[in-house]
This record gives C-alpha cells, structure tokens and sequence, in this order.
C-alpha cells in the first residue's frame, strides 16, 4: 500500500477519534490561554508598578525642588527613604555633576552615577527611561524645575513579589485547567458514545444484511446525518428486495416461457402417438404446428442471448464512427416490407447528417426493436414516423406511431424483461416480451436515455438521446485493461 493511500484510514474508532481529537484541540487552547494570560498578567504587573513608581517619583521630585537639592536636614532625606519602603525598592538622587547625593540603600551615597540613560534624561534627551529585566526594573526621572533640570531621580524596584504572585496565579490556572480537562474529557466520551450510537446501530443492521436478512429497515431517527443515512440504508433495501424480487420473477418468466412451447410440442406428439388412425393431412397439420413451436422457443433463446450481451455490466462495446442517417435508412428498409402487409405507412425525416461514435451492432438492434414494435402494435392502414436530429453535443432518435398506445399503469414495466401490455396480442404477433428491455439496455451501454410518451389508444413515441462522441465508462477501462494483462 503506498504512503498516499494509508493516510486515507485509521486504525482507530470513530468515537476514539473525536475524543481524542477534541480533548488535544481543547488541550492546545487552554495552554496558549495559558500563556497568553500569564504575558497579560506580567504585562499589566509591570505597567502598574511603573505607574506608581513614576507617580512617586514626581512627588519625591517636588519635595526635593522646595529643599533646593538640600539633604542637610534630614526631612527630605526621611521622605525619601519612606517612599522607597512603600515601594519596595531603592531610590538614589543623582545631581547636575551625576553625583549620588541621596541612596536609601546607602550604598552609593556620594559615589557617581554616569550612564547613558541618566546623561540622556539629565540633558533633556528623554523625559524619562524605563527598563525591565529579569528580576528587576529600574525607572529615570528628571527632578525639574520650571524647566530647569537639577538632578535624576534613579527608582530601582524587585520583581520578586511579580514572579511569586505570577507562580501562584500559574499554579491555580493549571489546576483549573486540569480540573477543566477531566470534565470535559468525561463529557467528551459521553458525547462521542451518544454521537457514534447511531452510526453503530446501522453498522450492525449492515452485519445483519450480509448474512442476507433484507428484511428489516432501519428506524430514521438521531442526528440529521445519521437519519440521512439510515435513509439511504433503506432506500438500498428496498432496491436490493426488488432486484431479488425482479430475479426470482425472471425466473419464473424464463421457465414459462421455456416450459409452454416444450408443453405444446409434447402435446401434440402425444396425440399422434395415441391416434393410430392418423391421417398424411393432420399428421402434417401436427408436425408444422411443432415447427412453429421450436421457432417459437428459438427465438425466445435467441433474444435471451441478446438480453445477456446487452447488459449494461456484462457487455463490451465495439466503438466505430458511423453514418446514423445510413444506419436508420438500413434498418427502414429492412422493415417496409413488414409494414407494407398492413398497409402501414413508413415516414422518415433527417434534420442534418449525423455522425457519432456507436457500437453499429447493438444501436440498430435497439433501433430496430424500437420501430419493429411501432409496426407490431399499430393499427392497420396506420403510420410509423422515425426522425432523427442532433445539437453540438447529442444525436436525438423519435420513433412514433399510430397504435394502440400503452396505458399509464403498465409504462413503468414496458422496459422489465418479459413483460407485455397485451400477452394475447403479443402471442399473436411472436413478441416474447425482451425487445424493449434489450433496446434499454444498448441505449444504456451508450450513456444514453431513452424515454417513453404514450396515451392508450392514441399511439406512442419513444425519444432516444445518445452522445456524439463516446466516452469510455469506468467498467469498459477495466476489461480493456484485464484484457491487455492476458
């Protein structure tokens, strides 16, 4: 099996497959809900701490303007140190010579403070820096005043409080999502058993089926899908009951059939066996009505054959490119004689040339069951007309006549082997009841349609649509290809 075609099953249930597949969708999202929410945490962390710090800042800025840069005594000193313990952090005051002279840790008290980030606000470059590291961020105000700037004020805070409340926030939301995950794993499984309930209940009626109970329909209920199949799941049934209703009536059709010459035959042989009086007359009378007979079963075999290489499934066509014009003038001619017994009128009317791609063999069988019918069915001093026209893309063949016309409820079988509209009438014209069928099913091989328009007593037409060119079927590529392997 090649990569391609192994990607198209899984070994797994369908029930397994939406568990799994929605519970890692869910999976996936709450984890970048995760991420995404502990980013937004920090990011607003961060950005409220600078808030505050900044604000403080401005206010230690004003304090530190009033005492003209003073620290001597000691109250903006003390100011200094209670916000920096608000804060949490470390405050140093940096002057116009970037000499530290104010550092709540003081460890750099007096020491210098040059950076690029001070030199940049301290000059008036930047109204104010800001940084964030790992573990710390750090925040560079100016102490200005009207304009004039006096100093930096440098706020250095821990990020150590963000980090243990963003753990614990962490911590909590994968406990929530775990919590979250087992619900939903459970409700998942309930949902994929409930969802899967009907696909296995039409699973096991298929079980049933092919151990050939086709008998029992499926109940349509459960989601739209599952009723849309258990639809179709029916509507198969019935078609399955009516083929083996169709074959088990083709067979009893075909013994008949068989069966009533045979009876006839042995009938009549019986009667000259018994007779031993019999006379040169009626013992010839007896042996040609045997001979009708065996024609009669002849023909009956005949078209049996027919029937059978004109399947659609079973048969193989012999395409040519063919004059449909000449082809229907071959038939026509062949058949006046027929018609001209009764006084029949034959009409032909061409609208173009025509020539298509068709099997010779089997269209003028179809054609010729078509018009042969007409004349078979027809009244006496009636008309057959046959014409024939075509697009770009499709010929169209119409034969119609003035007979007897089919009654409503008999044109749904007229195509089924065997049938006859009138038996009696179709005994006495030789019909065997497999004409119609056999001119369907060539049709059919073709990729064409053919359809029927009649009122009882007022004649019938059949039209004929057949494609211009062929286009080979899926069934004729296998046996070419089966063919070209032996």
């Amino acid at each position: 099996m090649k990569k391609s075609e192994k990607l198209k099953h899984f070994n797994i249930s369908t029930k397994t497959f939406i568990i799994v597949s929605v519970f890692m969708l869910l999976f996936i999202c709450l984890l970048i809900y995760n991420l995404v929410m502990i980013r937004t945490f920090r990011s607003e962390y961060i950005e409220q701490t600078l808030d505050a710090a900044r604000s403080a800042g401005y206010q230690i800025s004003d304090e530190i303007i009033r005492s003209e840069m003073s620290f001597e005594d000691g109250t903006t000193e003390y100011d200094v140190t209670q916000t920096a313990n608000v804060l949490n952090g470390r405050i140093m005051v940096v002057n116009t010579s970037y000499e530290i002279v104010s550092d709540t840790y003081m460890y750099k008290k007096g020491a210098y403070l040059i950076s690029s980030d001070a030199i940049s606000v301290m000059t008036g470059a930047e109204e104010e820096i800001s940084n964030v590291y790992d573990d710390y961020m750090e925040i560079i105000l100016p102490v200005n005043d009207g304009g004039e700037i006096k100093g930096v004020i440098v706020i250095t805070l821990s990020l150590g409080n963000e980090n243990e409340v963003s753990d614990s926030v962490v911590n909590r939301v994968n406990f929530l999502v775990v919590i979250i995950l087992i619900i939903f794993a459970a409700g998942a499984f309930v949902i994929a058993k409930y969802s899967v309930k009907g696909m296995n209940r039409i699973s096991a009626q298929i079980s049933t089926l092919s151990g050939g109970n086709l008998d029992e329909e499926l109940p349509v209920k459960g989601f739209k899908e599952t009723r849309l199949m258990a639809e179709k799941y029916n509507e198969v049934i019935n078609k399955l009951n009516s083929i083996d209703s169709s074959r088990q009536e083709f067979v009893s059709n075909v013994s008949h059939e068989l069966k009533t010459p045979i009876t006839s035959m042995k009938v009549l042989a019986d009667s000259l066996l018994q007779n031993e009086n019999v006379t040169e007359e009626m013992y010839k009378e007896f042996m040609n009505d045997i001979v009708d007979e065996l024609d009669r079963e002849t023909k009956i075999i005949n078209d049996l054959l027919v029937m059978v290489k004109t399947e659609k499934q079973a048969a193989s066509l012999n395409i040519t490119d063919e004059d449909i014009n000449a082809l229907i003038e071959v038939i026509l001619k062949r058949v006046t004689p027929i018609a001209q017994t009764r006084n029949i009128e034959i009409i032909y009317e061409s609208y173009r040339e025509v020539n298509a791609e068709v099997d010779e063999v089997k269209l003028s069988l179809a054609i010729s069951n078509l018009i042969e019918n007409a004349i078979k069915y027809n009244v006496d001093n009636g008309w057959v007309k046959v014409s024939l026209n075509a697009d770009h893309k499709y010929f169209y063949i119409k034969v119609a006549d003035s007979g007897v016309g089919i009654p409503d409820d008999c044109k749904e079988q007229v195509f089924e082997r065997f049938y006859r509209v009138d038996k009696a009438r179709s005994r006495d014209t030789g019909g065997t009841g497999l004409g119609l069928s056999i001119a369907r099913n060539s049709i059919l091989m073709h990729g064409g349609t053919i359809k029927l328009y009649s009122e009882s007593g007022k004649g019938t037409t059949f039209t004929v649509k057949l494609p211009i060119k062929h286009v080979e079927t899926k069934n004729e590529k296998g046996r070419k290809r089966i063919q070209g392997e032996f």
